[in-house]
């Protein structure tokens, strides 16, 4: 026993190094983790155990829900036709431009193609999030509009990592029933028990949201369904509560991030291999490419048709065009469950990694060049 914990000591300083790095540089840390977890793995061999892919898989659980408990469904209510057609162009144009270039040039199967597409047509949730408020405008009508289209980005993104992971038939549907069920259900009856309760030691709060993500995660996969299907719906659904008991995501986020998301991305890490890089960068960069230039080929046409600056216009499209959690959850998905290699992986997640700094700086840039007041 003394062997294991001595080995979480490891994996725990490595996350710990992430963040020092991180506060240091001024780079989100999740691209850090990941980072540190490839040179660990290529150059002391770090390697997993059957309880460290138990804590990523539940990092991964609570980053989907996380991210769907932070949508603000005014926002997407407001302009409800300019943010459901800027962000269903901005996954559909990335999705079908790489899924024809990596079947047909690169030579990967459809299966494989499935996977590059949906980890590359995904838009940061953290990313586009912090950098809005950090500009200052997050209450304004680019920061609006981006969140809302972000979040429209998502659902077409989760939709299609389950329907590419899945095995379409009755298990799907019967996932489907008790997904719906679940999202009506739960919504009603955690009002009365958030109530009810009172927040203390016993965190009967944080312990009534873990109990439901783990019975639905568990149910998914039984159901041949990644466990972060549910989790993300689950947010959705549970977002306006979270909203007025802010507490509890407060708690639940400190707890996701210092406990178990540095397991995730560090473990996304270490399978990097660096032996392979000259294919992987060529192959990465092209990828890279052919997000960035379809995320604004799809957006800068729309923001024009809708009135909106030009200047907001670019804005808009850099942000969205940005990946990070939900494109490396997908790549470590297609692996585990067999669809991709590890070239492969490898290749999406460095694409992954470019997207979620190269237009992330610019569009932070720009952002803050326009000014830094809300406007209303």
């Amino acid at each position: 026993m003394g062997y294991v914990w001595l080995t979480a000591a490891m994996w725990m300083g490595l996350g710990l190094l992430a963040s020092v790095l991180s506060i240091w540089t001024g780079v989100s840390v999740v691209l850090i983790e990941v980072f540190v977890g490839a040179v660990a793995a290529n150059v002391i061999g770090l390697g997993a155990a059957p309880w460290v892919d138990y804590l990523a898989g539940l990092g991964a659980i609570l980053l989907a829900f996380l991210a769907g408990a932070e949508i603000r469904w005014d926002a997407v209510r407001a302009r409800a036709w300019t943010n459901l057609t800027i962000g269903a162009g901005a996954f559909l144009v990335p999705f079908l431009s790489v899924l024809l270039f990596t079947e047909i040039i690169g030579g990967w199967t459809r299966s494989q193609a499935l996977i590059g597409a949906v980890a590359l047509s995904t838009t940061s949730v953290a990313l586009v999030y912090t950098i809005v408020s950090e500009a200052g405008r997050s209450r304004s009508e680019i920061g609006q509009i981006v969140l809302a289209a972000r979040f429209v980005n998502d659902v077409a993104t989760i939709s299609a990592l389950a329907l590419a992971t899945a095995d379409v038939g009755y298990r799907f549907a019967l996932f489907a029933i008790v997904m719906l069920a679940a999202a009506f259900a739960i919504p009603k009856i955690a009002p009365w028990f958030l109530d009810k309760i009172e927040y203390g030691a016993s965190e009967a709060d944080i312990r009534f949201l873990a109990a439901a993500l783990l019975l639905l995660g568990g149910l998914a996969s039984i159901w041949g369904i990644e466990a972060v299907v549910p989790a993300y719906i689950l947010g959705l659904a549970l977002a306006p509560i979270l909203e007025r008991h802010g507490a509890i995501g407060s708690r639940l986020r400190t707890v996701a991030f210092a406990w178990f998301t540095p397991f995730y991305f560090l473990r996304a890490g270490s399978f990097l291999d660096f032996g392979q890089w000259p294919v992987i960068a060529t192959m990465a960069g092209a990828l890279f490419g052919i997000k960035v230039v379809s995320k604004c080929a799809a957006i800068i046409p729309l923001t024009r048709i809708f009135g909106i600056a030009p200047r907001d216009g670019w804005s808009i499209a850099l942000l969205m065009s940005t990946g990070l959690t939900f494109g490396t959850l997908t790549a470590f998905v297609g692996l585990a469950h067999g669809i991709i290699d590890r070239q492969q992986y490898a290749i999406l997640v460095t694409s992954v990694i470019a997207s979620g700094t190269i237009p992330a700086l610019i569009a932070q840039r720009t952002l803050r060049r326009a000014g830094g007041t809300d406007r209303g």
